[in-house]
């Protein structure tokens, strides 16, 4: 099945990594970037006719360009839970997602993954916001093309294997203890909830604990991206994570 992607960050990252084939119809600079861009990673580059992009996209909704692919991210390392491997003593960081079906803010939590080192972010095949390749693209700004996105059947379960695997499962809550003085060194996955609403019940069962963000502020919470940030640079600061390596 063709994936078509209409965004300049999310093409740009496809393209990085050698996805697509690039199709231009008209002269800006944004095309050109990404032709050359193209160019330089082996990509091939269609010139090709505005009603063509349009047809194939089903949307007038673009700027010209738009990157072919088939879906394939064969290259990321990550494609199961069981790719995440059996070592208890290492620092490793999951993101787990419960609920989030809003695609701007799963697109915001993959890019924050992104800048933590996270290794996979996890989400559950229905009631989530990544069944859309070219949103979801655009909402990262490419990210997605580097964090894996792993989609379960269920949540609870996943949960489990995680705890079978060596790690320690912390789910972000109100009334869980403050994140600076919990141990998330080792191999920890953060559970996120729906805003508003928390974690399911079951979910929030199926953790080792509960974890909160000390905040002194008048609203209840924090964006859940917002929030999925700053509890994962906590647990990269314990884990005393080098950045760059």
């Amino acid at each position: 099945m063709k994936v078509y992607l209409t965004g300049a960050n999310g093409a740009a990252e496809a393209i990085k990594r050698g996805r697509g084939t690039l199709l231009i119809s008209r002269k800006t600079g944004k095309a050109a970037a990404l032709g050359e861009l193209a160019e330089k990673h082996g990509v091939p580059l269609r010139r090709v006719g505005e009603d063509d992009i349009t047809r194939l996209i089903h949307s007038g909704d673009h700027r010209g360009y738009a990157l072919e692919t088939d879906g394939d991210k064969s290259e990321v390392r990550i494609r199961s839970l069981e790719d995440l491997g059996p070592e208890p003593g290492i620092n490793v960081l999951v993101v787990v997602l419960d609920g989030i079906t809003d695609p701007r803010n799963l697109g915001a939590v993959l890019r924050a993954a992104d800048q933590f080192g996270a290794v996979a972010v996890v989400v559950p095949k229905r009631r989530s916001a990544g069944s859309d390749a070219d949103t979801l693209s655009r909402s990262s700004a490419g990210a997605v093309e580097w964090v894996p996105l792993l989609e379960v059947s269920n949540l609870s379960r996943a949960l489990a294997e995680l705890k079978d695997m060596g790690f320690w499962i912390w789910g972000a809550d109100m009334a869980g203890e403050n994140a600076p003085n919990v141990n998330l060194t080792g191999r920890t996955a953060l559970v996120m909830g729906r805003e508003g609403d928390g974690l399911h019940r079951l979910i929030k069962e199926n953790c080792d604990g509960l974890i909160r963000i000390p905040t002194d502020g008048r609203l209840d919470s924090l964006n859940v991206a917002t929030a999925a940030g700053i509890l994962m640079y906590e647990a990269r600061r314990q884990q005393k994570f080098i950045y760059g390596s």
